[in-house]
C-alpha cells in the first residue's frame, strides 16, 4: 500500500528517533530479540520512505534512505538494485556503476558469493545506458518483500522502545556515577575498592 502524506510524515519523524541498536552491548536474550525487531521496523521504515519519494522525483531523498539501510545491512542487494536505478534516473550513470562495484564487494566480503544475475543484468544496462523509463518506474514502485508491513502500531512500538533505550542509558550513566564516587571515597580512605564488573 503506498504511503500518503501524514503517514510518510510521522515515518519520517520515527526514523529520527532512531538511534542506533538498542542497548547496544547487552546481551540477554529479551534484549537480541527486541533489538533485532527495532532494527527490522527501522529498515521497513526506510524502504517504504524511498518509495514515498521515487514517485514524487525525489530521487535524491530516496538515495539517502537507501544509503541508511546500507549502513545496517550492506548486503541487502534488492536495496542495491534500487540505488543503482535512483543513480541512473539522476543522470548519473557513472555512480549507478559504482553502486554495482560496492554491492559486488559486499557479498563477496561477507558472504563470499557473487550478485545475482538480475543485478548483474541490471549493471550491463546502466553500463549499456539502455535502461528505459518504463522498466524503471515499473522496478522502483516494489518494495522489499523481506522487509515487514509498517503500520501505525509499529510507530508506537518504536517510541515505547526509543523511550526505554533512553531511560535505561540515563540509569545506566546515574549507576556509573554512584559507583565512581563510592571509589573516589574509598580511595580517600585509603581503602581498596574491589574490582568491578562492567555494567553492559
Amino acid at each position: 500500500k503506498e504511503l500518503d502524506t501524514p503517514l510518510a510524515e510521522k515515518l519520517e519523524h520515527a526514523v529520527q528517533l532512531y538511534q542506533g541498536p538498542l542497548l547496544e552491548g547487552w546481551y540477554e536474550d529479551w534484549c537480541l530479540s527486541e533489538r533485532e525487531r527495532l532494527q527490522n521496523m527501522y529498515l521497513a521504515m526506510l524502504d517504504k520512505l524511498m518509495s514515498y519519494c521515487e514517485p514524487r522525483h525525489d530521487y535524491e531523498t530516496s538515495i539517502l534512505y537507501g544509503l541508511r539501510i546500507m549502513c545496517f545491512d550492506r548486503c541487502r542487494e534488492r536495496t542495491h538494485q534500487r540505488l543503482m536505478r535512483l543513480y541512473y534516473l539522476l543522470g548519473d550513470r557513472a555512480e549507478a556503476l559504482r553502486q554495482y562495484e560496492r554491492c559486488a564487494a559486499a557479498l563477496n566480503e561477507e558472504l563470499g558469493v557473487k550478485p545475482s544475475k538480475s543485478t548483474f543484468a541490471l549493471y550491463k544496462q546502466i553500463q549499456a545506458d539502455q535502461l528505459d523509463e518504463p522498466e524503471l518506474a515499473m522496478a522502483l514502485k516494489e518494495t522489499d518483500p523481506t522487509l515487514e508491513t509498517v503500520t501505525p502500531s509499529m510507530l508506537e512500538v518504536l517510541g515505547n522502545l526509543t523511550h526505554l533505550q533512553e531511560t535505561l542509558a540515563d540509569l545506566q550513566n546515574q549507576v556509573e556515577q554512584n559507583i565512581q564516587q563510592i571509589e573516589l571515597a574509598l580511595n580517600a580512605t585509603g581503602s581498596s575498592p574491589s574490582p568491578r564488573k562492567t555494567l553492559v
